[in-house]
């Protein structure tokens, strides 16, 4: 039933967006020839002609699309990789038009309309198929549309996956049970989910509770013998996940795959943010940087002449932080702390009414303008406008023994915000759900992701929660 209910879904898309690419041909006619945008040198090309032209652009543009698999299940996938298939999809939409017509050998329009045409169809096909997916969405929040899971293996893997599918409730997935050898687990309950077993009767929970997909989650060597079940329920046509236990082996980003032969080999990677992207987010930060210096000149210079006045001592206060590669530096703040103090001041960080604090500093922590001189970091290329923050070097020690993937989030620059940050994870909070955070960035680093962040990043300072 959920797979012809997704063959619809698949069926209703494919039906709007052909309309929309007929109408989007149609329009853009009047558009390029009857606006006051854009100049008609060669005369108006007859309308009669162009209505005969919807038919096999129409199709041109359609097959464009199912050829990027546009019209694929992304009930798992993030939008924007439904985007970038968008922008594949009308790239290839303007190739095969621009042949259609050099084949046909008649060209009736210049190139312009054309790439108006694309650009138009383009937009158009990024809110529909976004406003579908928001639909869809609130389907799934409502109990509708849901596809439904089994999990073998009920140990802190399969727990921490459950964990997380549930806290995206949007994904419309539910666990229907847990399969596990070990007889102290099973017919008890994780979180609610019953627990079946053993592991070898895997088919028979299988047909009989009904599930659509089986994710493979057990740790230890007990792997291989759950094979051949995974075979019969494949012959079944279930969807079969399985998640690498990768033991010791700690990967920080998507697993990829290497293609050597007729084997497939998984690779556990180095952070997205590598090659190339590290040159351009370097330049970026900088570039950034030095317009921000320029804009703040003369707030800096206020709150310089403030700190000077108000309190003894210097300006800026600078410490030893830890950047990437496990690299330390030295980061520049404006000072908010009395002199004495911070000379005898212990590894840690600054409560709420700190008694350390001048008058200026609690306000300048408050809306994070200490950090501004960061820039000059930035600038220095020691550190990033976004990444994980910069911890003391024994601060670093200490939780690198506490967590044993702490010091992965050293894979990237230090920023001056970041992902924990832009969820209010600041300062004396949850070092654990920081690292959390900051290693889903590291993992998942991305332009968009960057962009998202510093966009977010004014409204939690303004908020100032967690800043002392």
């Amino acid at each position: 039933m959920l797979k012809r209910y997704a063959t619809f879904v698949s069926l209703f898309r494919s039906i709007c967006d052909i309309c929309m690419i007929a109408c989007v041909w149609v329009s853009v006619f009047f558009f390029r020839f009857y606006s006051t945008i854009f100049t008609v040198e060669k005369g108006i090309p007859e309308f009669k002609r162009h209505i005969v032209l919807v038919v096999p652009v129409a199709v041109i543009c359609y097959l464009s699309c199912l050829l990027t698999g546009l019209y694929k299940p992304k009930r798992v996938y993030n939008f924007f990789v439904q985007i970038i298939d968008i922008f594949k999809a009308s790239l290839f939409s303007w190739l095969f038009v621009l042949a259609f017509f050099y084949y046909i050998q008649d060209m009736p329009y210049s190139r312009k309309l054309l790439t108006i045409f694309i650009i138009i169809l383009f937009i158009c096909l990024v809110f529909s198929h976004l406003f579908t997916q928001m639909i869809m969405r609130k389907f799934r929040q409502k109990g509708r549309n849901l596809r439904y899971y089994a999990v073998v293996g009920a140990g802190k893997k399969a727990q921490q996956l459950v964990d997380d599918i549930e806290g995206i409730n949007w994904l419309g997935l539910k666990c229907v049970f847990f399969v596990d050898d070990d007889p102290d687990k099973i017919n008890t309950k994780l979180n609610g989910i019953p627990i079946y077993g053993p592991i070898e009767k895997l088919v028979d929970f299988v047909e009989e509770k009904t599930v659509d997909e089986v994710y493979l989650a057990l740790e230890g060597n007990g792997t291989r013998k759950v094979y051949p079940a995974l075979k019969n329920i494949q012959s079944l046509g279930i969807t079969v996940r399985i998640m690498p236990d990768w033991g010791e082996l700690a990967s920080i980003t998507t697993i990829t795959t290497i293609n050597i032969g007729s084997n497939i080999l998984f690779s556990a990677t180095d952070s997205p943010l590598s090659g190339v992207n590290i040159l351009l987010k370097e330049i970026f930060d900088r570039v950034i940087a030095l317009i921000l210096l320029f804009i703040f000149s003369i707030p800096i210079l206020l709150i310089a002449v403030l700190v000077k006045l108000t309190s003894k001592g210097p300006v800026f206060y600078k410490q030893t932080r830890i950047g990437m590669d496990q690299k330390e530096f030295t980061i520049i703040k404006f000072r908010t702390m009395k002199t004495k103090i911070e000379t005898e001041e212990k590894p840690g960080w600054t409560g709420s009414n700190d008694p350390r604090r001048t008058k200026v500093g609690a306000w300048l922590r408050r809306f994070s303008l200490d950090e501004i001189p960061q820039l000059i970091n930035v600038l220095n290329g020691q550190m990033s406008l976004v990444g994980p923050r910069p911890e003391r070097p024994v601060l670093a020690k200490q939780f690198s023994k506490e967590h044993k993937d702490y010091m992965f989030r050293h894979k990237v620059k230090a920023g001056m915000t970041g992902w924990a940050q832009v969820h209010d994870l600041r300062g004396d909070t949850s070092l654990r759900k920081r690292l959390l955070y900051d290693m889903y960035y590291v993992r998942n680093w991305s332009w968009i992701l960057d962009v998202w962040i510093l966009l977010q990043t004014p409204w939690h300072v303004i908020k100032g929660t967690n800043a002392h």
